[in-house]
This record gives C-alpha cells, sequence and structure tokens, in this order.
C-alpha cells in the first residue's frame, strides 16, 4: 500500500507540472527496484519516438511518436512477422520461446 500511496502521489505531483518526465520516470524505477548499481534491474524508459532517419523532426506531429499501445516488435508489419517467425520456429530443451530477448548475460 505504501508504493501505491507514493505512485499516486508522483503521478499527481507529474501531472501538475512539478517535476519532468525523466524524474517521473526515475522515481517510479526507483519504487519498482530498478537501480543504476545492478546491471539486472538498470532503470528503464520507454522508446517514445519512431522517426530516428529525419535530420530534423516535429515534436508536435504525431507521426513521430512510435504507438505505445504495440511492443517495439510489432511498431511495423514487417518487423512483426520475423519476431513470429522467431518465436514458432524456436526449439531448445531448456529455453522456452520468446518473442524479445535480451542482450543481459547470466
Amino acid at each position: 500500500q505504501y508504493l501505491e500511496m507514493n505512485a499516486e502521489k508522483l503521478y499527481r505531483e507529474w501531472r501538475q507540472g512539478k517535476m519532468s518526465n525523466f524524474e517521473y520516470l526515475m522515481q517510479l524505477n526507483t519504487l519498482a527496484g530498478r537501480s543504476y548499481d545492478d546491471l539486472t534491474q538498470y532503470p528503464v524508459f520507454p522508446w517514445v519516438l519512431s522517426d530516428y532517419e529525419s535530420e530534423e523532426i516535429d515534436l508536435s506531429d504525431p507521426k513521430v511518436y512510435r504507438d505505445l499501445s504495440k511492443p517495439m516488435g510489432a511498431q511495423n508489419p514487417a518487423r512483426l512477422v520475423e519476431f513470429i517467425k522467431r518465436y514458432e520456429s524456436w526449439v531448445d530443451d531448456t529455453i522456452p520461446p520468446f518473442f524479445y530477448g535480451t542482450h543481459y548475460s547470466v
């Protein structure tokens, strides 16, 4: 319940403009137990842009933002097909199939 109260307070303060987007996301990461001290629990931030090719982007144009209702692997049809193909063809006795891997190793 303590975490819920803190999350609600953070949300209110962020909505009221009392903290930046970065500060808000860092606080949420801290509440979730993430830290710069542990590579496996490093803070995470959403990828919000979709245009990484233009020299300049207009941040008021909705087309420069990715569709946050979809995971990164489903942002375009070709990418989604590749992830589904990998998932369906995965064969391993110890690791179950997955859509998105990680770059961390154990």
